[in-house]
């Protein structure tokens, strides 16, 4: 009777230590996740270090650490395995630990699609020595790394330095600056109607417009159209997506080294928005890294059709601008938006990624055939699309 009282009591006594050891086994534990740089190219490789650290003076027998990571990130050294989570992967660590120790593990991690991809949050899972109890806690640290577009050499890119995207004047494209006027001559059908002469047409009978002096300013409007099927309920196709993004993107590189003003204009919505993307023109040092952050989260749908979108802003792009259209579907109705444009004095450049022949523009209109181009470059391995 005695030995089995004994024996009762140390069994309380153990239970009584293993609940009170698992009821503390998380408290005061420090979970820190450090990446240094969190803006990268696709498979540029960053450093990653876990930390963990026991700020109490109770050990901690063991503990099990589960990271959630997107399903496109890769870890170098790390132990990745199924989650049950879709599209995640999961790193596990395992340790023990004396009190106030810290614990840390060093990794190189990097991506290999665009976008904005996630890490964490992390589950600790952990309990008393005798394995009686187990305490889980969620760590909400999500941290990310976001992946730039690629940036391909194009064609258009390739040109000789005085046609960096048409017509240019020793280098620089160069169009009218209505704030310095140089003379009235007779009305071409190419001439925009905002520049007619009411007055010098009333007194001489004919259709006068003033010129303009030249300006060398120039302001580049990449206009990005993300549809890829004509219908939304058809999809998207991946690769055509993908071509639009890195033809803007690369055409941004260039214009951005050519030191021109920078704007961007799309029917695209990035993950973390739900409204399109309007970024206005700038020659900032940062605007480059801005719109290439921007491209990195477009989603797959539209937010309305460019069509619609350039009809309510036809008008309210910076006067003379060159627009650069990147496109994979272009309709009528997109061809009539395009002349309106020409109408009110931009200039136009289209540059068409689909592997079909690109419809008929208005005539002016600089258009650039890309499908070939990235056909090529998927075939050689220096482009994946998807």
């Amino acid at each position: 009777m005695g030995m089995a009282i004994g024996l009762g009591a140390m069994g309380l006594l153990v239970a009584s230590v293993a609940w009170i050891w698992n009821k503390f086994c998380l408290e005061d534990l420090g979970y820190e996740r450090i990446i240094p740089h969190k803006r990268v190219f696709k498979g540029e490789k960053v450093p990653l270090s876990i930390e963990l650290s026991n700020r109490k003076p109770i050990p901690i027998s063991r503990i099990d650490i589960d990271d959630d990571l997107d399903e496109f990130l890769t870890v170098d050294g790390a132990t990745l395995g199924h989650s049950p989570d879709p599209h995640t992967t999961r790193m596990r660590h395992s340790t023990s630990m004396s009190w106030y120790e810290k614990v840390r593990w060093d990794y190189l991690i990097s991506g290999n699609t665009r976008g904005y991809l996630r890490i964490g949050p992390a589950t600790l899972i952990s309990g008393d020595g005798f394995g009686l109890f187990q305490s889980i806690r969620r760590v909400r640290s999500d941290d990310y790394l976001l992946i730039y577009p690629d940036i391909v050499e194009l064609p258009v890119l390739g040109l000789p330095e005085s046609r960096p995207l048409g017509d240019v004047e020793h280098g620089i494209r160069m169009f009218q600056d209505p704030s310095r006027p140089s003379g009235i001559r007779d009305y071409q059908t190419s001439d925009p109607m905002k520049f007619v002469d009411w007055k010098a047409t009333a007194r001489s009978g004919d259709l006068k417009v003033r010129t303009f002096e030249p300006s060398s300013s120039q302001t580049v409007v990449l206009i990005v159209a993300i549809e890829t099927s004509l219908r939304f309920w058809e999809g998207y196709s991946a690769v055509n997506l993908e071509r639009i993004i890195t033809c803007a993107a690369s055409l941004a590189s260039y214009v951005s080294d050519q030191g021109y003003s920078l704007g961007l204009f799309s029917n695209g919505t990035p993950i973390l928005s739900d409204r399109p993307m309007k970024i206005s023109p700038s020659r900032s040092v940062e605007q480059l890294t801005v719109i290439l952050e921007t491209l990195a989260t477009v989603r797959p749908l539209p937010m309305g059709s460019m069509t619609s979108n350039l009809s309510e802003n036809v008008n309210r792009f910076p006067m003379g601008a060159t627009l650069v259209i990147t496109a994979s579907i272009i309709t009528e109705e997109f061809v009539e938006v395009i002349e309106r444009l020409k109408r009110f004095g931009y200039k136009i450049v289209v540059t068409y990624v689909s592997d079909n022949v690109c419809p008929t523009m208005p005539e002016g209109t600089l258009v650039y055939e890309l499908g070939r181009h990235f056909a090529e470059l998927e075939r050689t391995g220096d482009f994946h699309a998807g």
